[in-house]
């Protein structure tokens, strides 16, 4: 009888790990960002209605999610290994399902790695049935974000940041985003009428990793779909106290704690909509207010009489606004000193209504920051394959909490063409740095632009030089995998599965000349893309991330 390799993997993995047992395993635990979860939006598409979303999975746990390819299922697939590490420095594999090449986003996906879906939502906000649901969709899994680097085992600058080799995984503290735009990040949701449910998003539904905590994959968050009404909540919910929205992300999409506002931010088609509502968000002032620094809210009175409270960050009331009669109140921000605050938005009486909200903080010194990469120049990257690190150094004069958003652009102006890197919004200046996943841009040379502000006054600065995303093409090996046809070994300008057989069929047979491709097939070490003389698994790796990101 004869054992394919996967079988014979398999029974050594499981073998290994009832060795295994006797220690103790440092166990990834992968969660859902329910912030990153707030960035949604509805889009016509075909005469469809699909709700796409971002979002964001990260790793709380003692341990690194590790990850790499096993034996070759068939042209696009292949099976995923996970590696588990021990806290005597040793570790153990087992199978955690497939790798397969995604067409869209060129290169090689973790399968089955998020699931997406719409919830009804009972009476209390219980958790009903699922009424609509997207494909279990598939993931590069990298580094690309901080999450939390107090944790124990948190490695600065992460260890995965390639789609481009067969190993994948997630550091501790680091997290994985897809931004809304990303083909998969969606949810057919033409047949639901207009009103408030739950989105949920669920990491690793079929639980192919293992992981410390199998109970904690799923989140979701209360959204409306719909044109919001008094009776109907905006998209800022849930923000009914402080502390409820001090927990939420500085700064990101639909969150209300909105962190810089400078030189002015106004919020449109936001609600009042039951009598027990209570809106706050929160803001900060990088310098002492002046009398021409306010807050202030807008709304129709004779269709509920709203009032606006100001607080300072321990929550206490230190200003209002009740005028009765007016559709606007409005609060001085005049000697309030540098710091966090919210503005609380609530009914008179249980008025509800419809309403936005100004924020006009003070302004003071300018905070600076010098953007370093891509230095002078052109760097190449190979886009959807290898992400690429955008730097800056930064300063403020008052040493106030800054915060940078990255944008490209094929000139180095704002022209109208400028693209936002989504997963970069309001990123801490101190961390010094974005990690960019290059399938969030098209093919092309780009400037990068890093901007920065203090909650008051913002600026930024162009990168010295450009970076071209470009496909990677492997090299056009044959016509025909068949040996003795018509163009067998001859290059035919398509690229296609003949290529990847005929280069299967050359590196088993060990001919150098064809298959000594690379030293590594970790992007960005010594050796990458370069031969040297010796022919293994690196180089077989190699040809594949490339041949899966197509030409």
């Amino acid at each position: 009888m004869t054992l394919s390799h996967a079988v014979v993997r398999t029974a050594a993995l499981t073998l290994l790990a009832g060795v295994a047992s006797a220690q103790t395993d440092l166990l990834p635990d992968i969660i859902t960002d329910p912030n990153d979860m707030q960035n949604w939006y509805i889009q016509n598409s075909g005469g469809n209605r699909i709700l796409r979303l971002s979002n964001g999975t990260a790793n709380i746990g003692a341990g690194k999610l590790y990850l790499y390819g096993g034996d070759v299922i068939n042209s696009t697939q292949r099976e995923v290994i996970q590696r588990i590490y021990r806290t005597d420095n040793t570790y153990w594999e087992r199978p955690a399902g497939t790798f397969v090449h995604h067409p869209t986003h060129g290169h090689i996906h973790f399968e089955e790695w998020a699931q997406y879906s719409i919830r009804e939502v009972l009476p209390g906000n219980g958790v009903g049935a699922v009424l609509a649901q997207g494909a279990k969709t598939s993931f590069c899994i990298l580094d690309l974000g901080v999450y939390n680097s107090s944790l124990p085992g948190f490695p600065a600058g992460g260890q995965f940041n390639s789609c481009g080799t067969s190993i994948q995984g997630l550091s501790v503290g680091w997290k994985d985003v897809y931004s809304a735009g990303l083909a998969g990040q969606e949810i057919d949701i033409t047949s639901l009428p207009d009103g408030t449910y739950w989105l949920e998003s669920e990491v690793d539904p079929n639980n192919h990793v293992l992981e410390s905590n199998e109970n904690n994959n799923a989140h979701r968050i209360l959204i409306t779909i719909g044109t919001p009404t008094p009776l109907t909540p905006d998209r800022f919910e849930a923000n009914n106290s402080t502390s409820q929205v001090a927990a939420l992300a500085v700064g990101a999409v639909n969150s209300a704690n909105l962190g810089p506002t400078g030189p002015e931010t106004t919020l449109a088609d936001l609600s009042i909509h039951d009598s027990a509502d209570r809106d706050f968000f929160r803001f900060y002032m990088p310098a002492t207010g002046t009398s021409s620094d306010f807050i202030r809210i807008n709304f129709q009175n004779s269709l509920g009489d709203l009032d606006f409270r100001l607080r300072n960050s321990a929550g206490t009331q230190i200003g209002s606004s009740t005028s009765g009669s007016n559709s606007f109140e409005q609060i001085s921000l005049s000697g309030h000193p540098a710091g966090w605050y919210y503005a609380e938005a609530y009914g008179y009486n249980g008025a509800t209504g419809n309403y936005s909200l100004t924020i006009n903080p003070p302004a003071n010194g300018a905070p600076s920051i010098e953007c370093l990469t891509p230095p002078a120049g052109n760097t190449t990257v190979l886009r959807g394959v290898q992400t690429y690190n955008i730097n800056w150094n930064h300063s403020d004069p008052e040493s106030n909490e800054t915060w940078v958003t990255v944008y490209i652009n094929a000139t180095p102006s704002f022209n109208g063409s400028e693209q936002v890197l989504p997963t970069s919004i309001n990123t801490p200046a101190a961390q010094g740095f974005h990690v960019f996943n290059t399938s969030e841009a098209a093919e092309g040379t780009y400037w990068v632009y890093t901007q920065i502000t203090d909650g008051g006054t913002v600026t930024g600065d162009w990168s010295d030089g450009t970076i071209t995303l470009e496909n990677a093409c492997p090299p056009d090996l044959t016509a025909s995998a068949v040996a003795g046809s018509t163009g067998y070994g001859l290059p035919n300008g398509v690229l296609n599965n003949e290529d990847f057989f005929y280069y299967l069929t050359q590196f088993t047979a060990g001919n150098l000349a064809v298959c000594d491709l690379t030293t590594t097939a970790v992007a960005g070490q010594p050796g990458y893309g370069t031969p040297d003389g010796i022919l293994n698994n690196q180089d077989f790796f190699f040809y594949l991330a490339l041949f899966s990101a197509g030409c």
